[in-house]
């Protein structure tokens, strides 16, 4: 009996779901850590792809300008791993909207 690792299979899926109109935006997806690493993997995540533009929110100002640096190279290991072409890449902060509870007097 031959065994296929599970990854593979719940990627065909993934792409197969999203559809071909997806199918960049997915690609990214999986291949956001080998692209910025584990710690910008880990401080980052992608929103969208809009138009070849990639929307990226980031934890905090630091991380952001760690990869603005980042951006050309970023965008060049894309093209050439993934072999997606992107025109841009916009990192913004990413909100944080806790709602917050008040105890009722009485």
């Amino acid at each position: 009996m031959d065994f296929t690792p599970a990854g593979n299979n719940l990627k065909k899926i993934v792409y197969s779901i999203a559809g071909p109109e997806q199918r960049d935006f997915v690609s990214i997806a999986f291949g956001w850590k080998k692209i910025v690493g584990n710690l910008l993997t880990e401080r980052s995540s992608i929103k969208k792809l809009e138009n070849g533009v990639l929307f990226v929110s980031v934890s905090n100002n630091v991380w952001m300008q760690e990869l603005i640096l980042r951006k050309f190279q970023i965008m060049k290991d894309i093209k050439s791993i993934l072999n997606v072409q992107l025109s841009d890449i916009v990192f913004f902060m990413k909100s944080e909207t806790k709602r917050k509870f008040r105890k009722k007097n009485g």
